[in-house]
């Protein structure tokens, strides 16, 4: 019996023949990428759907829960959008307890974090400092000269436990696993600039930007002759002691990698004092954060409000550079508003959520599950809701063109016709979003977990069955 027909397994029991219904529907092209050698011990779940009709067009274990890498953003950003909508900015308050008398703040002056993973960040146009410069200015047209007082940052709104707790401790301490605290800055990142010798030999690190009070590194990585980086940095992400391991390609003069910075609510309270001081405002008081503080300031007067770019810039940035930072703030922000939780969340917008183990918002952790057929109805929510032209759909980077599908489905005849997020950890390879071929525009979501051989090869018959089917 051929698998591209629906499967009817007869049991025999009693003398009553029982007709059990296996719900599969396998075009060829489904039927061929199944077949591949390094799918013989895998989990597929995959489905695609018709959105002019809303006819299945095919489907595979469609309602296993599967791991789904960095697909888990989709289920992030689309909930962030239609919860807090396309226009939404994050707000980050600089504001004072005391009076300003005589060019004299005689009190506090505190930074409100709201979440915003944009204060300082590369990935934002403009000057990197332009926030700060913003804090000083607001400070002049107050009158402000000198701050009796200290400068806290309040960081607490997602609490101080940083990492997801499911994340591997490989990936924690690097930049792409930063800490995610009620306030970021820069991404939380920083990068180490180091100078390699001859294969065997240490590596020397030249500096560190930005500079971080405290940083300390036990260095044992080595030049090698492997022309990649196979550094790691490894640490609890809130402690300053650093363990530099691993290899980066020999003879570089400049080679550079990237790190999460341990307390960026500390950092940025340090760097905004520095920054005030260098401007000439004299400040009495230290550097510090609620997390030392203990306290919430009463009747505070606000200075000034930060406003982030719109979450239709956010998503954006999200999917296209597949950014777990930026994913990790939208995934917490909802969780601050009561009694939230993401399955529910669709559930009651119809649809079956019960597939859905959401552990972080981006997709790292290794105990995520979702399924190809929950994904799908989330991409096809989103379309009928707000079309091509809605932020979540735009928000998705063109296949063979941009983004982490820059290369995906290049010189194909599905290249520039696909919005698509991808996923990638070990073991897991994954693809949703969109398909347009002519007047139709299809949905779809694959996912593949513990492939054997070639990731580079299983990205290949990935594309032949797109190609294929649409």
């Amino acid at each position: 019996m051929s698998i591209t027909q629906k499967k009817i397994l007869l049991l025999n029991v009693m003398f009553i023949v029982y007709p059990v219904i296996i719900y599969s529907q396998e075009p060829a092209a489904l039927e061929a990428f199944l077949s591949k050698k390094n799918l013989s011990h895998a989990a597929v779940s995959f489905k695609t759907v018709d959105l002019s009709s809303g006819k299945t067009i095919a489907s595979f274990n469609e309602k296993m829960a599967l791991i789904p890498a960095s697909n888990m953003k989709i289920v992030t950003t689309a909930t962030a959008l239609d919860t807090l909508g396309d226009g939404f900015r994050f707000q980050t308050a600089l504001t004072y307890t005391g009076e300003i008398k005589d060019a004299v703040l005689e009190g506090n002056l505190y930074l409100k974090g709201s979440g915003d993973p944009t204060l300082g960040s590369e990935f934002v146009i403009g000057d990197k400092e332009g926030f700060l410069r913003d804090c000083l200015i607001a400070l002049r047209k107050a009158g402000v000269k000198s701050i009796e007082g200290d400068v806290i940052v309040l960081d607490q709104l997602f609490g101080y436990e940083g990492v997801c707790p499911t994340w591997l401790m490989e990936d924690v301490g690097s930049y792409y696993a930063p800490g995610i605290y009620g306030v970021s800055i820069f991404d939380n990142t920083y990068r180490i600039y180091l100078q390699s010798y001859k294969p065997g030999t240490r590596v020397r690190i030249r500096s560190v930007y930005p500079e971080i009070p405290g940083l300390q590194f036990t260095n044992d990585l080595k030049s090698s002759k492997i022309d990649s980086d196979k550094s790691r940095i490894s640490g609890l992400s809130s402690s300053f002691e650093k363990h530099l391991y691993g290899t980066i390609p020999a003879n570089r003069s400049n080679f550079v990698i990237k790190g999460s910075i341990p307390d960026p609510g500390l950092f940025l309270a340090d760097y905004l004092y520095k920054f005030l001081t260098n401007n000439n405002i004299k400040i009495k008081g230290k550097a510090t954060t609620f997390r030392f503080v203990q306290k919430l300031p009463e009747n505070d007067q606000t200075i000034a409000v930060i406003q982030s770019p719109r979450l239709a810039a956010i998503a954006r940035e999200t999917n296209v550079k597949s950014n777990n930072h930026y994913a990790e703030h939208l995934y917490k922000k909802l969780l601050t508003f009561d009694n939230f939780c993401y399955s529910d969340y669709w559930e009651r917008r119809g649809l079956d959520g019960s597939s859905l183990l959401m552990a972080d918002g981006s997709g790292l952790s290794p105990t995520n599950a979702v399924s190809a057929d929950f994904l799908t109805a989330i991409l096809i929510y989103m379309y009928e809701r707000n079309g091509s032209m809605g932020a979540f759909y735009q928000s998705l980077p063109i296949a063979g063109k941009e983004g982490t599908v820059m290369t995906f489905l290049k010189k194909t005849p599905l290249q520039g016709k696909a919005r698509l997020k991808s996923g990638t950890i070990a073991r897991v390879q994954s693809y949703s979003g969109y398909v347009e071929n002519g007047n139709n525009c299809y949905a779809f979501s694959l996912i593949v977990n513990n492939f054997s051989g070639k990731r580079s090869d299983l990205r290949k018959a990935m594309e032949e069955l797109l190609i294929n089917l649409f």
